[in-house]
């Protein structure tokens, strides 16, 4: 094969792999769907409160936040270094009850304007979604990886 041949071949292999990439990826990601942040990572505990005094008394974490149960227990805690919701990275501690595999590393999670377009841009590019809704989302990655697409609460209006 001659050296033109072979640099045609070269472009039309390089042109059918950016095309594939695309293809994948989806449309553009646009400015009202970008991820604003990571906010942290998602711990799934068995004892809630001894977590958290683990990483309050021991690392110096501070109570940022208290997700009660509803019974009124503690069902997340958001934990942060300098005690700021928006501008810490975030662990999130989440009580779930003691079964196989149910601790450890639990999810990633970003925050993002507009939960579900972003929900439905991860399907579209292989992963999955438990019924995509406006706000929060649990969606998982083409390998199953857990990620929360935390969507802030609509500000309350002006009394």
């Amino acid at each position: 094969m001659n050296r033109s041949r072979l640099t045609a071949a070269a472009a039309l292999c390089a042109a059918t792999l950016t095309a594939q990439a695309h293809a994948q990826a989806g449309p553009p990601l646009t400015d009202d769907i970008r991820p604003m942040r990571m906010s942290g990572i998602g711990l799934n505990v068995t004892d809630i409160e001894k977590q958290k005094a683990f990483y309050t008394d021991v690392l110096g974490f501070k109570v940022i936040a208290r997700v009660p149960a509803k019974d009124g227990t503690a069902r997340e805690y958001l934990l942060g270094l300098t005690g700021s919701l928006t501008a810490d990275t975030l662990i999130v501690l989440t009580a779930h009850a003691p079964t196989a595999g149910s601790t450890g590393f639990g999810r990633i999670v970003l925050v993002v304007p507009q939960g579900r377009k972003m929900a439905e841009r991860i399907v579209a590019a292989g992963g999955k979604a438990r019924n995509p809704v406006d706000g929060t989302n649990i969606v998982f990655d083409p390998e199953g990886n857990m990620i929360e697409l935390y969507q802030r609460p609509a500000a309350a209006p002006a009394a």
